[in-house]
């Protein structure tokens, strides 16, 4: 459905900018924002819910509004009676007369209330009204008490300044109140009443659009980082400021590309045009794969940052140059939901299947270990429940298809993950902790960052010197308990450098595959990568946590 919602959302901004350079704007402004909450409002149904189960009533409802609403302003466009303004006014009552809003929940946040749904949404759909009453009251104002002139141009600067303090408002209030469902609601509204208030209340209907669709971009921009594996949008970090302003180089660039194209004829009008709508896609691109070549820079936070960008430029640059910038909305929302999945964080998962090898999956509450997600954040998550290695007496053998050791490093704005694949080694179980060993063999080949390029730098004299040193080893013997684990104190090898390493170890469980009888292990451990020669820094990082699961096959 998101590929479907975003092709359609990137379609349309490719036809909205067509029409802009022919000088057809205003025939396709308020389709194209009709397309933007449409697009908005079906990405947000995937996250309401009542207890475990899917609902779709408010955004069903929110789409009927506006819908409703935009026919409503197509039919009335021409008419100019002050009265068509209370319709989106009467409408938000419809919020009161909706059952069981406050089992609902959208982004885990529920609502306490329905009153504080429908103040949101009153508010929103009054705010081109409440706009007009305060231009009449300020233009009287200097009228009577002053001599300074006030002109259309004064009230435009009004108009964008109530936009930006109500949308700051809501942002706050409906946080507070609703979390992201109040700017869902205030976009809803307010997009529904600035269809109605075009030549009826004396405002520049560029800057209620402008307005009304920088919201909806607010309300995609949590969807766009769910999707992409992250839970929020830290503004401190660089990749979230360098899309801020490439949103600002698109917005110029498009607009001078346009402005030209409207200008120009023949071949030199398609092609300015197709240049508005190539240039900045490829920035689009460029900035969202640019995370796969070097962490905290570019990818889905990046994105994040240009939508978060023109959403807020959008409203001054509508100012000036009384023009929306619908069709970049679409253009960068369609495209950036396009090609999330190839640019989400890596994310380690084991790549054992216990249901399969018939070992009964539990986590231990008890034993929990500081773990890095996607979102780069410090979390902490269970361990598995460990089991006494007498029910795995014997020899066995790492299956190397099946076993990976994970790791990470670097600092947590940017977190640089990979693995270590085709684990070799050997592993005794005996009654005597003491006479219990273990012997594990990566080969440094199969260390993979899920970047090609990285990983063949990686491979090379100033990091592993692959060729020099192709595997690197751990072996202990003697297991300590501890808990439902044991610490192993062996020795790791890397690099011709032996150090003492404590392993943190766990038998998951004794199942069966193919008839033969399997265990797994699970573990944890740490180094310092500068112990065994390389070069400390900060950027990448010196510490190198390790998280390995691994399948043993019974040797008989």
């Amino acid at each position: 459905m998101v590929t479907i919602i975003a092709t359609f959302l990137l379609l349309s901004g490719i036809l909205a900018t067509a029409g802009q350079a022919r000088n057809n704007y205003e025939s396709i402004k308020s389709i194209s924002y009709y397309i933007l909450s449409l697009g908005a409002l079906a990405l947000s149904m995937d996250y309401f819910n009542t207890g475990e189960s899917a609902n779709a009533l408010l955004p069903i409802v929110f789409i009927a509004v506006v819908s409703l609403h935009f026919f409503l302003g197509e039919v009335s466009k021409n008419k100019t009676r002050l009265w068509w303004s209370l319709i989106p006014i009467l409408s938000s009552s419809l919020i009161l007369f909706l059952p069981n809003l406050e089992s609902i929940s959208y982004m885990g946040f529920g609502i306490d209330s329905s009153i504080d749904l429908f103040l949101i949404a009153l508010l929103s759909s009054a705010l081109p009204f409440l706009t007009h009453l305060a231009q009449l009251g300020i233009a009287n104002l200097i009228i009577r008490f002053g001599s300074i002139k006030w002109a259309e141009n004064e009230e435009n600067y009004l108009e964008s300044l109530v936009s930006y303090a109500f949308i700051g408002g809501v942002a706050a209030l409906g946080s507070f109140l609703l979390g992201n469902l109040g700017l869902l609601t205030a976009g809803t509204f307010y997009l529904s009443a600035s269809f109605i208030a075009r030549n009826k209340v004396g405002l520049q209907n560029d800057i209620l659009s402008a307005a009304s669709g920088s919201i909806f971009l607010l309300v995609i921009v949590p969807i766009l980082l769910d999707k992409g594996g992250y839970k929020q949008l830290d503004f401190t970090r660089g990749e979230v400021l360098e899309g801020a302003f490439v949103a600002g180089f698109m917005v110029v660039f498009y607009e001078l590309l346009l402005n030209l194209a409207r200008h120009n004829t023949g071949k030199w009008k398609v092609l300015l045009a197709l240049k508005a709508i190539i240039i900045p896609s490829i920035a689009v691109i460029l900035l969202g794969f640019a995370y796969t070549q070097l962490e905290r820079l570019g990818g889905v936070l990046a994105l994040g940052g240009i939508i978060m960008g023109i959403a807020i430029l959008s409203i001054t640059f509508t100012l000036f140059k009384n023009n929306t910038m619908i069709a970049l909305k679409l253009l960068t929302v369609g495209l950036s939901l396009l090609i999330i999945p190839y640019i989400k964080p890596i994310e380690q998962e084991s790549s054992i299947d216990l249901a399969a090898l018939g070992i009964e999956n539990k986590e231990d509450s008890s034993s929990k270990k500081a773990s890095r997600n996607s979102d780069n954040s410090s979390k902490m998550v269970n361990a598995p429940k460990g089991k006494a290695i007498s029910e795995a007496l014997g020899e066995w053998s790492i299956d190397a298809e099946s076993s990976q050791v994970s790791f990470e490093l670097g600092p947590d704005d940017g977190r640089t993950k990979g693995a270590f694949k085709m684990i070799k080694g050997d592993v005794a179980f005996t009654p005597d902790l003491e006479d219990c060993a273990i012997d594990v063999t990566l080969p440094v080949k199969s260390l993979t960052t899920f970047n090609s390029m990285r990983d063949e730098h990686l491979m090379q004299s100033d990091y592993f010197h692959e060729e020099k040193f192709p595997t690197m080893t751990f072996s202990a013997k003697g297991f300590k308990k501890d808990g439902d684990g044991y610490v192993l104190d062996g020795t790791f090898t890397m690099m011709g450098k032996e150090n003492p390493l404590k392993v943190t170890l766990k038998l998951v469980g004794v199942g069966e595959k193919d008839g033969n009888k399997v265990a797994v292990l699970w573990g944890t451990s740490q180094i310092d990568r500068t112990d065994y020669g390389m070069e400390s820094s900060t950027k990448i990082g010196d510490i190198v946590d390790f998280t390995f699961d691994v399948q043993l096959n019974h040797e008989f």
